[in-house]
C-alpha cells in the first residue's frame, strides 16, 4: 500500500509539474502586441503635407476683404520698420494667384500696389523689363539694405512661369524703399494686399476668374 501511495504522489507531483510547464510554454510562445506597429505607421511610409508641398504651394492665410478694382492704389503705412526682403514665392490658387514677400527684421514695412504703364526703377530711372500684359508696381516702405538689417536681400526674378502671374522681379533697395514688379497675364485684374505675422510677409493677390 505504501508503494502505491508513493509512486500516486509522485504522478500527482509529475501531473502538476506538467501542467505547470505547459502553461508557461504557452505564455511564453504567444507574440507579444505590438500596437505600435499597428497603429502609428512609418512617418517615411506616409509623408505628412508639409514634407510634400512646397512653400508657396497652399494659401497661407485668407484674408477678410474682397479683391479691390483694378484701378486701385493699394496703401499702408510702416510700423516701426527696419526690414529687408529675404524671399519671394508665387503660388496659383483657385480663383487667383498670390505673391508673397517674406522679410526679415524689425516691425512691419508699409506698402504701395499700383498698376502703372511702366515700371521705372527709383535712382536710376530706367524702365523695369518684366513678362506679361499689365504691370502692377509694388513698393515696400520702412526697408534697409542688408548692411543696415543684417539680413540678405533676395536677389533673383521669379519666372517667367504659367498662371495669371508671369514673372516677378527680385526687390531692389534704394533710400528705404524696396521695389518690385509683378507681371501679369492679360488685361489689369483685381487684387488685393494685407500682412501676414510669423514671419512678417506682404502679400499680393492677383484675382485670376
Amino acid at each position: 500500500m505504501t508503494r502505491i501511495r508513493r509512486a500516486s504522489a509522485g504522478a500527482l507531483v509529475a501531473l502538476v509539474l506538467g501542467t505547470t510547464a505547459a502553461c508557461d510554454t504557452g505564455g511564453a510562445g504567444t507574440p507579444e502586441p505590438t500596437p505600435t506597429a499597428s497603429a502609428s505607421p512609418s512617418p517615411s511610409g506616409t509623408p505628412t503635407p508639409s514634407a510634400t508641398a512646397s512653400p508657396s504651394a497652399a494659401p497661407e492665410a485668407e484674408p477678410s476683404e474682397g479683391f479691390s478694382p483694378a484701378t486701385t492704389t493699394a496703401t499702408a503705412e510702416p510700423s516701426d520698420a527696419h526690414v529687408t526682403v529675404v524671399d519671394v514665392r508665387v503660388g496659383t490658387h483657385d480663383g487667383y494667384d498670390r505673391v508673397v514677400y517674406e522679410v526679415a527684421g524689425v516691425g512691419v514695412p508699409g506698402y504701395r500696389v499700383e498698376y502703372v504703364d511702366q515700371a521705372v526703377q527709383d535712382g536710376s530711372g530706367e524702365p523695369v523689363v518684366v513678362a506679361g500684359d499689365a504691370v502692377l508696381d509694388v513698393w515696400l516702405t520702412g526697408t534697409g539694405y542688408p548692411d543696415d538689417t543684417g539680413h540678405d536681400e533676395f536677389a533673383q526674378d521669379v519666372g517667367p512661369r504659367e498662371g495669371t502671374v508671369v514673372e516677378v522681379t527680385r526687390p531692389l533697395t534704394f533710400e528705404g524703399m524696396t521695389q518690385s514688379v509683378i507681371g501679369v497675364a492679360g488685361e489689369r485684374r483685381p487684387f488685393r494686399v494685407f500682412v501676414l505675422q510669423d514671419p512678417v510677409r506682404v502679400v499680393v493677390d492677383v484675382q485670376s476668374s
